[in-house]
Order: C-alpha cells, then sequence, then structure tokens
C-alpha cells in the first residue's frame, strides 16, 4: 500500500512538526515501511518568496541580479541549515523504518542558464534567472551528498529536464512559467511529474 504524504510548501521541519490540520509526515512511517521516497529542501530556502521577490524585481529592469543582491544572504542562510538537516532527515527515516529502501529524489532545475531565452511569462532580471539556475543546481547536491552519506539512494531530475525549462515554447516545455500564476507555477507540469515518476520506478528496477 502507497501512502501519499507530500505537502505544499513542506519544509524539513514538516517531517515533524503539523503542516497546517496535517500531521507529521514522519507519523507515516512503520517498522513495516519497505520505500520511501521524499524531496525536500527547497522551501527552507523559501522558495516562493525568492521567486515572488524575483518576479517583482524582473518588472522593473531585465539587467544585471536585482533579486540576487536582495535575497543571497537570506539563501545562504538556508543552505546553512540544510547542511544538518537533511543528513538529520534520512537517519530518522531509518530509525522509524530501517527495513525501508529510502530514495531521495533530486529537484529538476526550473530555469535555463542563460536568462536571455525568457520571454514575458517569466519577468525575470536576465542575470537572477542565471542566479536562480546556479542556486538550484546547488540546492540538489546538498540531499546527493547526504544520500551518499547515510546509505541511501539519489535519483537527480536535472538531466531529464534539461532543455525543458519554463522559458522554452510551450510544446517544450515541462516546467511551468511563472506567467500566468498557478499553483503549480515554476513546478513541474503533468509531463514532467510522469518523466520523473518513470526515472524513479526504473531506478528501483535495477
Amino acid at each position: 500500500m502507497f501512502k501519499d504524504v507530500t505537502c505544499g510548501g513542506a519544509t524539513t521541519r514538516s517531517l515533524w512538526d503539523k503542516e497546517g490540520s496535517a500531521a507529521p509526515q514522519v507519523d507515516a512511517l512503520t517498522q513495516d515501511t519497505d520505500l520511501v521516497t521524499v524531496t525536500l529542501g527547497g522551501n527552507d530556502l523559501g522558495f516562493s518568496d525568492v521567486l515572488t521577490t524575483c518576479v517583482l524585481a524582473g518588472l522593473t529592469t531585465r539587467e544585471g541580479t536585482p533579486c540576487r543582491d536582495k535575497a543571497v544572504k537570506d539563501v545562504d542562510a538556508g543552505f546553512a541549515r540544510l547542511n544538518t538537516r537533511l543528513p538529520d532527515m534520512i537517519t530518522d527515516i531509518k530509525r522509524r523504518s530501517p527495513k525501508a529502501h529510502v530514495v531521495v529524489v533530486g529537484y529538476p532545475n526550473p530555469f535555463p542558464a542563460d536568462g536571455s531565452t525568457c520571454g514575458s511569462s517569466v519577468p525575470l532580471a536576465k542575470g537572477d534567472v542565471t542566479w536562480l539556475h546556479q542556486t538550484t543546481n546547488r540546492l540538489n547536491l546538498l540531499p546527493e551528498m547526504a544520500a551518499y552519506t547515510k546509505q541511501a539512494e539519489f535519483v537527480g531530475a536535472s538531466s531529464l529536464f534539461r532543455g525543458r525549462d519554463m522559458c522554452r515554447p510551450s510544446s517544450k516545455q515541462w516546467i511551468n512559467p511563472l506567467l500566468p500564476q498557478t499553483p503549480g507555477s515554476a513546478h513541474p507540469d503533468a509531463v514532467g511529474h510522469l518523466m520523473t515518476a518513470h526515472q524513479v520506478y526504473e531506478r528501483l528496477g535495477k
């Protein structure tokens, strides 16, 4: 039986703390759990708030890195917290479910390396697009290293989404653009979710 306890806006603290009316996610784990997949970390960096800051800055200018200049200190502080929380997350999952195959799934990169390819649906300064691309790559290193050190498995998604970022033509996107704003903005669309699930499924079969 599969149990889905994913939650929009969840941080690493959501593993152990209630998220609104949702119980702590670790409450779903038992001694008999045999598979756990988890993707966490982006919201510890204040992903939604950072994107709001970046859009507001991008509506003023498409040059330079106005968002990075405002947000980089808070983002760096988030990375410092994740350095310990992600290994602790895997340790606690394994303690609660010692039989489980733990799979940490990385994030797709929503942003291209070159911000000049983005149109009106991604109103960000060109330099900030590059910074967000680099920040996502940096974020993915942390769960990968945590999985390695804690003997869990890491499945990356960035290479799968290369050429499918939010700045591509709509026929090639697997990431929803920032505008028009929807609950799925800057997240994978239905095809992106399906391809990520297939990637994880293939890895589990090896």
